[in-house]
């Protein structure tokens, strides 16, 4: 075989297995079986089996026994968790986790755009705690869902955004009502306001706040967040959880500028 007919079925299996790493991205903890991905790829089964096998043994997918659906696995979170560090991001935000923890008894998450996704770069539970869709540090969820995307959503170049919602209308739909039309009127108030809101549409019972973090002369690269039960986010408290936020984002924004002393 030619050189480059190798290098070119190299880069198609390269492809492919990315592909897949991105569905089960998707599918997050409720995990996909063999068959669902060879409809979703439209491959083969002996070429799906030995992209997902390979993707196992190095622990980038891990399989469930007793469902035998496939998972993201720990070794790709702890890369996403490494990547993170690498920005400096998740290192300065990490003391504002925890005095926001501290201080509301709530948890809470800072998120980052990973191209038409938002990931989880790092939380820190609080007093009172639940859970996310977006699982461990490293999980992922479509851009446009929940206050933490919708609040770097919102700050992005209009005709960047609209790719973005575009790209993901279709993904949408596994979230209940969520649309990108209805995205889309929602990010126009969170531009006005500053922050996102969800009092318990998304996930029944829970509740969340987001501030974007906006680097100087910058688009918004990432968002805090505080994820608390609904009772919990009463109309007075609302106020004083966004200005929490506010006060923390804008010392990271702070620390993000070269020309800052």
């Amino acid at each position: 075989m030619a050189n480059d007919e190798i290098a070119g079925t190299g880069t198609q299996l390269l492809d492919r297995a990315v592909a897949i790493l991105k569905y089960l991205g998707e599918v997050g903890q409720s995990g996909a079986s063999m068959a669902r991905i060879v409809e979703v790829m439209g491959l083969k089964q002996p070429t799906v089996h030995r992209i997902v096998t390979a993707l196992e043994r190095h622990g980038l997918v891990d399989r469930e026994r007793q469902t035998k659906k496939y998972r993201l696995g720990l070794a790709l979170f702890a890369m996403g968790a490494a990547a993170a560090d690498g920005t400096g991001l998740r290192q300065l935000a990490r003391p504002a986790l925890m005095r926001l923890a501290a201080t509301t008894g709530d948890s809470v998450f800072l998120m980052a755009r990973a191209g038409f996704n938002t990931v989880c770069v790092d939380r820190q539970q609080g007093t009172y705690v639940i859970d996310s869709l977006t699982g461990h540090i490293g999980g992922q969820i479509p851009m446009g869902i929940g206050p933490a995307s919708q609040a770097i959503l919102a700050f992005l170049p209009p005709a960047e955004a609209d790719v973005i919602l575009d790209k993901n209308a279709a993904l949408y739909r596994q979230y209940g009502a969520f649309t990108a039309r209805k995205i889309k009127d929602a990010i126009k108030k969170i531009r006005a306001d500053g922050y996102a809101v969800d009092d318990g549409e998304l996930v029944a019972g829970i509740s969340s706040i987001a501030v974007p973090v906006l680097p100087p002369g910058r688009d918004a690269i990432a968002s805090l967040a505080i994820n608390l039960t609904s009772p919990r986010l009463t109309e007075s408290r609302l106020p004083a959880l966004v200005a929490l936020l506010t006060t923390e984002v804008r010392q990271i924004e702070a620390q993000l500028n070269p020309l800052a002393e």
